[in-house]
């Protein structure tokens, strides 16, 4: 105040800003104009000056000075595109565009709309009515395919004065491409640990089916095959009994392909003729198939050869025809599976030469939503109860592990094309039944303690080895059989144990034969071939393991290969 007088007194007579003080102590702007009063003659007489309440304009002036600062702070932010678009959508502000875009040629003419695909403009325009209406802020992410980015955007409203209408709204872009795929990382991750716990408990539950069905098939296949040994070959019941025997070898195949999913069995390969191979498993297909679908088999006149597991080689083959087949089922079709050798174009991921497995049908087909995620664990379009989701799963795991690949092709309404590419062994012939029997010494009758829990297998072990002049004791428990040995160690030349078994494990009671007589040949029989069943067996210092189910000559070839190493025979 006291300035304002010195100016007005030295003949500046200018408006001055100043704060003064109400009766209740409270303080507000006002502006204070001087000027000078005169007499008629010109002589300065006395001052005189007008007050006004300016604080409502200070106040306007200041949240607009904040605003602006505001405002400028995230425009120039360089980690962030910042747009603001009027009520027609329309640019009015940029602070950031590419090299091949100027600001001018979008401010006032181009919409947001334009660098997006159309399936998010309604998203977009929902939230800009919703903050023109509201003046709350919003927000929506959106998938630039050109660029490849994902994009969160906030937007916000802009008033010419404090919580006056909204008159354009701010839209902050911000870059959220690593964030989206953290999350597609997260969300895969638990999808895969989910689905490690569902393999887990089917491996646990296949270890189980498998020990129960193998304790089935080991009687069958053996009472078959000494049935044929008991008729004459020209006996009309010879046919019946191969058509046993095939039926059960099948399904001992079957129980090692639940166990290879369990991962509970290692895979046997060998060089096989896969025309030969395909041509047998086709035998299974045709068994399920409709009669309204035709079944084509093209296969080339050279014998083309790869390294696999048989076993596998057909699940492969089994459940690819299976899905065809019951995608045609409800009407005509037709299912066409070749074998050929691949165009050198098109060699295995490591360079070698490949063959080609094709099953193609002619069903409905697939979606491509379908075909995306077909080799996925537990995906399937069937109804509950009709699938489980595992079979395209498995080849594919198969295959891989086969140093192949397997691709999917199809369209609506066009049927189905699955190829798998294996790597072809080329100069290189299957190995001869001769060379892959195992060497047979000198037989002689022996005394053998056989131990099973299970009656019906435990039966049929005796009634083999039996027929072969072995005397045979057989116990269901292995307590009792340690006692048995206990009484007198000398009394057995070897023993055949079961692993499962309650009480005791195989395992275990060959630990504690070996103490009475290190020298003892024993024979472990097991439907878990795996790696970590041999480690258990060969510590435990089992001589032979012999997997379930099995045929006699499998039983006795590993008595003779036990009995032939010698250092556990008695006299």
């Amino acid at each position: 105040i006291e300035e304002a007088f010195a100016s007005t007194l030295s003949g500046q007579i200018t408006s001055h800003e100043l704060v003064f003080m109400r009766k209740d102590c409270t303080r507000f702007w006002t502006i204070v104009s001087p000027w000078e009063l005169r007499d008629a003659n010109g002589v300065l007489v006395n001052y005189a000056a007008t007050v006004k309440d300016i604080t409502e304009r200070k106040r306007l002036e200041s949240a607009m000075q904040q605003s602006e600062q505001r405002w400028r702070s995230i425009a120039e932010n360089p980690f962030e595109f910042v747009v603001v678009i009027d009520r027609d959508f329309r640019f009015v502000y940029v602070n950031h565009t590419s090299a091949d875009i100027t600001p001018e040629s979008l401010i006032g003419k181009a919409t947001p709309f334009v660098f997006v695909e159309p399936r998010y403009h309604e998203v977009m325009r929902t939230a800009f009515v919703s903050t023109f209406e509201t003046g709350q802020a919003s927000s929506y992410e959106v998938y630039v395919a050109q660029l490849d980015n994902w994009y969160h955007s906030v937007v916000g409203a802009i008033t010419e004065i404090p919580g006056g209408k909204v008159t354009s709204i701010s839209v902050l872009t911000r870059n959220i491409t690593q964030q989206k795929k953290a999350e597609e990382n997260l969300r895969r991750s638990e999808q895969q640990l989910q689905e490690a716990h569902k393999l887990k408990s089917i491996g646990t539950l296949a270890g189980g089916i498998a020990h129960d069905l193998n304790n089935l098939l080991t009687p069958i296949l053996s009472y078959a095959d000494m049935a044929q040994l008991s008729l004459p070959a020209d006996h009309p019941a010879q046919d019946c009994i191969e058509g046993i025997t095939s039926a059960g070898l099948r399904a001992r195949d079957l129980v090692q392909q639940i166990l290879f999913f369990g991962r509970r069995r290692e895979t046997n390969k060998v060089v096989l003729n896969l025309n030969e191979q395909v041509r047998e498993g086709l035998k299974l297909v045709r068994a399920s198939a409709p009669a309204s679908v035709l079944i084509q088999l093209e296969l080339p006149f050279e014998p083309l050869y790869v390294r696999a597991d048989r076993t596998q080689l057909d699940q492969v083959l089994t459940n690819i025809a299976t899905n065809a087949l019951q995608a045609m089922s409800a009407s005509e079709g037709k299912l066409v599976i070749s074998v050929a050798r691949a165009p050198d174009a098109h060699p295995t991921s490591d360079g070698q030469a490949a063959v080609l497995l094709t099953v193609k049908d002619t069903g409905p087909g697939m979606s491509e939503e379908s075909q995306r995620r077909a080799f996925e664990p537990f995906y399937t379009t069937k109804p509950v109860g009709s699938g489980t989701g595992l079979g395209l799963s498995i080849v594919h795991g198969i295959v891989v592990d086969h140093g192949g690949d397997v691709t999917l092709t199809s369209k609506l309404g066009q049927g189905v094309t699955v190829t798998i590419r294996l790597p072809l062994v080329v100069g290189v012939s299957p190995p001869s039944p001769a060379l892959q029997a195992s060497p047979v010494g000198l037989f002689r009758p022996i005394r053998i303690l056989c131990v099973d829990d299970e009656p019906s297998v435990l039966g049929v072990v005796r009634r083999v080895l039996q027929f072969r002049s072995h005397t045979v004791t057989a116990v269901t428990d292995p307590r009792e059989a340690l006692a048995l040995f206990r009484q007198d160690p000398h009394a057995f030349d070897m023993v055949v144990t079961d692993q499962t078994m309650p009480h005791l494990l195989g395992t275990a009671l060959v630990r504690e034969l070996k103490t009475l007589c290190p020298t003892l040949p024993c024979i472990l029989m097991t439907g878990l071939g795996d790696e970590e069943m041999q480690m258990q067996a060969r510590a435990a210092g089992v001589s032979e393991v012999l997997g379930k189910p099995f045929v006699p000559a499998e039983l006795h070839a590993c008595v003779e290969r036990a009995q032939n190493r010698g250092g556990g025979l008695k006299e």
